[in-house]
C-alpha cells in the first residue's frame, strides 16, 4: 500500500465518505438513519448525518446532540456538527446545553503565543463552533448564557458571539460583551476571550474605547497582545490608537512586539 492509499484508508477509519457513498441510503426513513448515527462503523455515522442535514428533519436534533457529544471520529463529528448547523434555530437551545461540555479542547489558561493569522481564531469547543456556523439565530440565545451560565460555558458563548460577529457582521452582542469586562474582569481567561472576541466586530467604534482602556490597564501580555490584536482587526485608525500601539513596539515582551507591530501594519494599510 503506498502513501496516498493508506491516508485514504486512514481518512475512510475516521469517517470520510463521498457523496456517491450516500446514494445507497437516501431513501432510509428519518428514524433508520438516525439509528445508523449509533453504527459501529464511523462512514456509516457520516452519510448519517449528512442525508440528515439534507433533509432537515427536527426530529433528528437531539439524537444529533447526542452523536456529537460522543463521537470521536473527525469527519463523523464534522457531519454531525454541519447538520446541526443546518437545522438552523430549533436547534440552539440542544447546543447551548453542550457548551464546554465536549471533549477537552477549550482553552483553560492564558495562550503562550500571539495568534498572528488574520481570520477570526477557530472556537475549540464543538457546541459553540456548531453555533458559529449556524449564526445569527443562535446570537440571542448565547447572550443569555453570558448572564446565566456558569464561567466555563460562558466563555464557550462568549467564543461563539465573537465568531458569529465575524462571520456574519451581527452586532447585537457588542454591549452585552463590553459590559462583561467589568463584571468578568477578576476572570483572567474569561476577560481574554472577551478582548479577543471583540476583533469580530470589524469597523465599529463601539470596540475601540474598551480595547483602548485594556491596554492602558495592569494586564497580563497574553491579553495586552489580545487587545492590540484586536484593534488591529477591527480596522479603525486613528491618531491615538497609532500612538497607543507603537508605545508597545518596544515592550520587553516579544510577543507583544509582535502584536504592536502587526496592528501598525495592518493600520496603515486601512488610512
Amino acid at each position: 500500500m503506498d502513501a496516498n492509499e493508506k491516508r485514504k484508508k486512514d481518512r475512510e477509519k475516521r469517517g470520510k465518505i463521498s457523496l456517491k457513498d450516500t446514494l445507497p441510503y437516501v431513501d432510509y426513513s428519518t428514524e433508520s438513519l438516525i439509528e445508523m448515527l449509533k453504527a459501529d462503523n464511523s462512514q456509516e455515522r457520516t452519510i448519517s448525518a449528512v442525508i440528515l442535514r439534507d433533509r432537515m428533519d427536527k426530529t433528528a436534533i437531539n439524537p444529533l446532540c447526542i452523536a456529537l457529544e460522543n463521537e470521536k471520529s473527525l469527519y463523523s463529528r464534522i457531519a454531525i456538527s454541519e447538520a446541526l448547523s443546518n437545522m438552523g434555530e430549533p436547534a440552539v437551545p440542544s447546543l447551548i446545553k453542550l457548551l464546554g461540555k465536549i471533549g477537552n479542547n477549550q482553552e483553560t489558561k492564558l495562550p503562550t503565543k500571539y495568534f498572528k493569522k488574520k481570520s477570526f481564531p477557530l472556537v475549540r469547543d464543538m457546541a459553540a463552533r456548531t453555533l458559529v456556523n449556524l449564526g445569527k439565530p443562535a446570537t440571542p440565545y448565547l447572550i443569555t448564557v453570558l448572564d446565566y451560565g456558569n464561567e466555563f460555558k460562558a466563555q464557550q458563548a462568549i467564543d461563539a458571539l465573537g465568531g458569529i460577529a465575524a462571520k456574519t457582521d451581527d452586532k447585537r452582542a457588542l454591549p452585552v460583551l463590553i459590559k462583561a469586562i467589568d463584571t468578568h474582569h477578576d476572570e483572567k481567561i474569561t476577560f481574554w476571550k472577551i478582548v479577543r472576541s471583540l476583533s469580530g466586530f470589524k469597523n465599529d467604534n463601539g470596540v475601540i474605547k474598551p480595547l483602548i482602556l485594556v491596554l492602558r490597564g495592569d494586564h497580563d501580555p497574553p491579553i495586552i497582545w489580545e487587545a492590540l490584536r484586536s484593534l488591529g482587526q477591527i480596522k479603525i485608525t486613528t491618531p491615538e490608537i497609532v500612538s497607543l500601539a507603537e508605545s508597545f513596539t518596544h515592550d520587553e515582551h516579544f510577543e507583544i512586539n509582535i502584536a504592536a507591530e502587526n496592528t501598525l501594519n495592518i493600520l496603515k494599510r486601512c488610512e
